[in-house]
């Protein structure tokens, strides 16, 4: 929990110049009574969930939903439900990712709804179970957008025969290499890309490293859509299509750091994950390759 503190406040001073601008859209919009709460009306207890959605009256009023109603959208889910599969329920689906958003916003959103509701209070009993959901929220919308898989659907399944299993380990060993490199490159960078994130920003010369990346793991992610992969190598090859798709996705993030820090800082989480993962899937794919008849002798060595 102390960690989580630490962090959502981390987050909150970086986007703590958006937060007088989005307070006084906030004000504005309730006192134009677009709100189910307005200034100055007593709340009810904030543990309570009248419309049994999933969302106390504390958490309502952060999400900025209706506490009397069960679906604020009105398209079918409760917005509890929403919330916890990370959806917004204020914006009726199918377009309502709540991760799909700019997450500076999204905190910021939060942010100011909680003060206006007077849970970012400190000497509020819910300051710190505030700060716990508001990052959580937050965390959440990163883990997802930061773990997609692949679909199998996406790419050609074939039998598996001696023959078309040593043609695909021979089409995507050159593959697992060149992502081997660029990852490794990535993770050398890492202390001069975030030494010139903390001089000048996302900007610049750390904008143009992450683009680059991302654009090698997208065209790896391309290349490896493109293979026949035989039935005994369809899981790894999902594991490894949805770690280059994982890959373009942070340094992505990490290259629009400009206009939205908070995700940039969670894909730089993320990151640090990446070589676990990646250990992870040449074990996987070395298990397969044991399993299998490869003609190991016609190939180069097929694991970087």
């Amino acid at each position: 929990m102390p960690n989580k503190i630490k962090i959502v406040l981390t987050l909150v001073a970086i986007v703590a110049m958006f937060l007088v601008y989005q307070l006084a859209q906030y004000v504005h919009t309730v006192a134009n009574g677009n709100s189910t709460f307005q200034q100055g009306s007593p709340l009810p207890s904030p543990d309570d969930d009248p419309d049994h959605d999933g969302l106390n009256n504390q958490q309502e009023v952060i999400w900025g939903s209706d506490p009397f109603n069960s679906d604020s959208d009105g398209d079918g889910f409760k917005d509890g439900e929403e919330v916890n599969s990370g959806h917004n329920p204020l914006v009726p689906g199918p377009d309502d990712l709540i991760n799909s958003d700019n997450l500076t916003d999204q905190l910021s959103q939060l942010a100011v709804s909680g003060l206006y509701a007077g849970a970012l209070n400190p000497d509020s009993a819910d300051y710190t179970k505030t700060l716990n959901d508001i990052t959580s929220s937050v965390a959440d919308s990163g883990t997802y957008l930061f773990n997609k898989t692949i679909d199998p659907s996406a790419f050609a399944v074939i039998d598996g025969s001696a023959q078309t299993n040593t043609a695909y380990v021979r089409a995507s060993a050159p593959l697992f290499q060149q992502f081997s490199n660029t990852l490794g490159n990535e993770f050398t960078n890492i202390k001069d890309n975030l030494n010139a994130i903390g001089k000048g920003g996302f900007s610049g010369p750390v904008k143009k490293f992450f683009t680059q990346q991302a654009t090698i793991y997208d065209d790896i992610t391309k290349t490896g859509l493109a293979l026949s992969v035989p039935r005994p190598f369809v899981n790894t090859h999902v594991n490894f299509l949805s770690l280059t798709q994982q890959m373009s996705t942070i340094s992505t993030a990490i290259a629009n750091g400009d206009t939205d820090s908070v995700k940039a800082a969670l894909a730089l989480d993320a990151l640090g994950d990446m070589y676990t993962k990646y250990i992870n899937f040449l074990t996987a794919y070395s298990d397969t390759l044991q399993n299998v008849h490869v003609d190991i002798n016609s190939l180069d060595n097929p694991l970087p």
